[in-house]
């Protein structure tokens, strides 16, 4: 067995497709993020891959819409989002495929 911590990833992202990661596959990507309320990310989109968001605890604001602890959010290719802390948040994301550079600012 293995110990490894979150705090060495980059961002929270610890499978996919790049360096640091636990598990180096171009099938998904898994991350765990944590938030502070108030914390903002710009309205973007992917072009290829499907983003699967839960939130785990807290609140956000999604293109517009309120989701709170429970809440699964299905963001499909080309479909954009923006992201609002409304509280301290804690996400579980996973992106499949694994793409570099698959961001794009809307």
């Amino acid at each position: 067995m293995k110990k490894y911590n979150l705090d060495d990833m980059l961002g929270g992202w610890f499978i996919g497709h790049f360096e640091p990661t636990l598990l180096k596959t171009d099938d998904f990507e898994v991350a765990v993020k944590i938030y502070k309320k108030g914390d903002y990310e710009e309205n973007h989109y992917h072009k290829i891959a499907t983003e699967y968001t839960l939130i785990m605890d807290g609140e956000v604001i999604m293109s517009g819409e309120k989701y709170s602890s429970g809440d699964i959010i299905v963001i499909k290719p080309n479909e954009s989002t923006d992201f609002r802390a409304l509280t301290d948040v804690k996400t579980v994301v996973v992106k499949t495929p694994s793409v570099a550079n698959d961001k794009y600012l809307k």
